[in-house]
């Protein structure tokens, strides 16, 4: 009876440490879209990528515009903090895939602002 209770300690301890590091990585991605923010440019030279998240066989998440012009290497340092908080999260729920990883796209400037472009095929 008492290993059960411990075991089940263990469990909810656990638990709530992963639904504390989802929330604290949901924050950190709110962090890096506002810091990015409207990603305004007047060219493609104002524009970059930065990959987001880890998937289960390499490669991120997702892929997000910014421009230049915004801050740049706090962006950059969020965005590391980001993927290896992710990756400990893939790693602690065991989580698997498919074995896809998304080509890193371009950076287009549209209408005066950066966007992921679709990757050349």
């Amino acid at each position: 009876m008492r290993i059960a209770l411990v075991s089940m300690a263990f469990l909810v301890s656990a638990c709530a440490a992963l639904a504390g590091d989802r929330e604290d990585a949901e924050r950190l991605r709110a962090e890096i879209i506002g810091l990015i923010g409207d990603a305004e440019c007047n060219n493609l030279v104002n524009c970059r990528v930065i990959g987001l998240g880890v998937r289960p066989c390499g490669g991120p998440e997702e892929y997000l515009a910014y421009s230049t012009w915004a801050r740049r290497d706090e962006i950059q340092t969020r965005a590391l903090e980001y993927n290896f908080l992710r990756e400990e999260l893939l790693s602690k729920e065991r989580i698997s895939g498919t074995c896809v990883v998304l080509p890193e796209p371009k950076a287009a400037c549209i209408n005066r602002r950066c966007v992921v472009a679709p990757a050349d095929r």
